[in-house]
């Protein structure tokens, strides 16, 4: 959370220095980057998260062949990418923005392989440092640059510069941890790929799900308006970045469920999916009250326009965390095949809803398709899993619209009123808090969570 917060921090400088039309350049060299990597996902994190949960003594040669695996075919993405934009009369900046940002997103994506370990030994905090700690070099050489009024490639380089520290700490961190080294063994990397290519065809579909909207922004409308979408969009992530990191927190435990048959898998799956509807209500009311608020402080006066497709996308963030959480439990229960069925379902959904929307209503549009492609996705997910979930998750649902509803009543009157938004966010948010955990099904929830 730290690292995601440091995030927003750094987008702030971000969009005051260059501007709505350089972050659309900004953020157009990350999706094109994204996109092209995601090809060569395999499935690797999930994977390499299922098989060091299997405690089978062989843990070092899987961390190291996935490790080697996922740097060969991230820099294979990336130069691909490259020679791509080179070869089509492609805009200067994102041509050399993704050579640039190339070298970093290797790091990146490393990163995300080495995460399975801290999950793993339980040990989030090591990762957490990594993250937090590349997170500041980039808020740090970003903040050099704007006042140095510095454009959009200079920022590419202050962001890849973080990638590259992250991974570096982590690297470090994990070696302690689970002692390993890089290896080539082809066999290896032959039965990670064939493993990972249900979760990896899932990762795809997500990630064009979370994309998209971006890609055809910037096809059909000019970069200011990519970069003013990016700025809710940044807060979407950061909604969603919260459950997806608990979730993997999570996989190892849904593993040991499974395997040792005391019947605590569909309670903890219950109570994962309980808390994250219940925090994700509680940001969309505060978001839906003080849109404008929010987004004017992180980016500043220019991007007020901004308001409107935030309170969208957090209401879509709140059913991606579900399909977050999900995601993991699918892959702990061996059905990544069933995910991916319920990704192309979910896909095809905001594909056709950002085709329809996004030409007559841009930011708006793009808002309403990732809204309309997470609540299909969510759903038929939850019914995909819907016999592993106890009776309970209904009165979860409650709870969070009851306690949604209430901050968003409390929050309403507190601006009728005066109060400064942000006293009265500081007020509210920890009074309805502390109310819901006073309710018992609340209480047993956490009691699974933490057990």
């Amino acid at each position: 959370m730290a690292g995601a917060l440091i995030g927003v921090l750094t987008f702030g400088v971000l969009a005051r220095s260059i501007g709505a039309a350089g972050l659309g350049q900004y953020r157009t060299v990350l999706t094109m980057l994204l996109f092209t990597g995601v090809v060569f996902d395999f499935g690797l994190y999930s994977i390499t998260l299922r098989e060091l949960s299997r405690e089978s003594g062989d843990e070092p040669r899987i961390l190291g062949n996935a490790a080697a695996l996922r740097i060969f075919a991230t820099l294979c993405a990336v130069s691909l990418l490259a020679l791509i934009l080179f070869l089509t009369d492609c805009d200067e900046t994102v041509r050399y923005g993704v050579l640039i940002a190339g070298a970093g997103w290797i790091g990146y994506q490393l990163n995300d392989v080495l995460r399975a370990v801290f999950q793993l030994k339980l040990a989030k905090h090591r990762g957490a440092i990594a993250e937090t700690v590349g997170a500041l070099v980039a808020l740090l050489l970003v903040t050099d640059f704007a006042t140095r009024e510095a454009g959009t490639i200079a920022m590419l380089g202050a962001t890849a510069a973080g990638f590259i520290c992250t991974a570096g700490l982590a690297w470090a961190y994990a070696d302690r941890l689970l002692s390993f080294r890089l290896k080539v063994e082809l066999p290896v990397w032959r039965a990670l790929i064939i493993a990972g290519l249900p979760v990896a065809g899932s990762v795809l579909l997500l990630n064009i799900q979370l994309r998209i909207d971006v890609l055809l922004l910037s096809i059909v409308h000019d970069a200011k308006q990519v970069g003013l979408y990016d700025a809710p969009l940044k807060l979407y992530e950061l909604l969603f970045v919260i459950p997806y990191l608990f979730g993997g927190m999570m996989m190892p435990l849904f593993m040991r469920d499974r395997g040792n048959g005391s019947g605590s898998f569909g309670p903890r799956l219950s109570a994962a999916v309980s808390a994250s509807v219940i925090i994700s209500a509680l940001a969309c009311a505060v978001l839906f009250v003080h849109a404008k608020s929010v987004v004017v402080l992180l980016a500043g006066a220019e991007f007020a326009d901004s308001a409107r497709p935030l309170r969208i996308l957090a209401a879509a963030a709140l059913f991606a965390g579900i399909s977050a959480i999900l995601r993991f439990a699918a892959t702990a229960l061996h059905q990544p095949g069933r995910m991916l069925r319920v990704d192309i379902i979910g896909v095809s959904a905001a594909l056709a809803a950002h085709a329809i929307l996004i030409p007559p209503y841009g930011i708006v549009g793009a808002a309403l398709g990732k809204l309309c492609g997470d609540i299909v996705t969510s759903t038929a997910a939850m019914v995909m899993l819907r016999q592993q979930f106890t009776r309970a998750i209904f009165n979860s649902v409650l709870v969070a619209v009851g306690g949604g509803t209430a901050l968003f009543v409390t929050l309403s009157f507190a601006d009728s009123i005066g109060l400064h938004w942000m006293m009265a966010i500081a007020i509210c948010v920890p009074a309805i808090g502390g109310v819901l955990l006073l309710v018992p099904h609340v209480r047993r929830d956490l009691g699974y969570l933490a057990a």
